[in-house]
């Protein structure tokens, strides 16, 4: 039964740590997320100063195309996290669903013992019953 407990705090620890992957992760596209809205924020300012601003609006398409690509490299980005936390889940997943089965092996183990000890305990009170029983048939 110790060598179960053992393991389920192996266990344990190996789901706590991928849970903490996933958290930073989901952190990580959290910030990508609003960076991407900052910038599409910016590209709207700048959109309406170009239209304000005539002598603005030359530099507005390489500004725009600029801001385009920093928005393409996000999006991948949070593509790229997004297959990692898919990855990352199916681990969590197993991981969750081993240390399942170890609980479930240490909650047997246990309920066996209770019911071992049950046993003796009946045979035991059978035998002093058994004793009183004689003592008085005896005596």
């Amino acid at each position: 039964m110790k060598g179960l407990a053992t393991l389920i705090k192996l266990h344990k620890r190996t789901l706590d740590d991928l849970r903490r992957r996933m958290s930073s992760l989901e952190n990580q596209k959290s910030q990508l997320q609003l960076a991407s809205a900052n910038l599409q924020k910016e590209l709207e300012h700048e959109m309406q100063l170009a239209k304000k601003q005539v002598e603005m609006s030359g530099f507005f398409g390489d500004f725009a195309k600029r801001m385009q690509k920093r928005q393409d490299d996000i999006a991948q980005e949070i593509r790229s996290l997004d297959q990692q936390m898919k990855k990352l889940n199916e681990e969590i997943t197993e991981a969750y669903g081993e240390l399942k089965k170890f609980e479930i092996a240490q909650e047997n183990a246990k309920h066996r013992a209770d019911e071992e000890e049950q046993r003796k305990e009946t045979i035991l009170m059978d035998e002093i019953a058994g004793q009183q029983h004689r003592r008085k048939t005896e005596g």
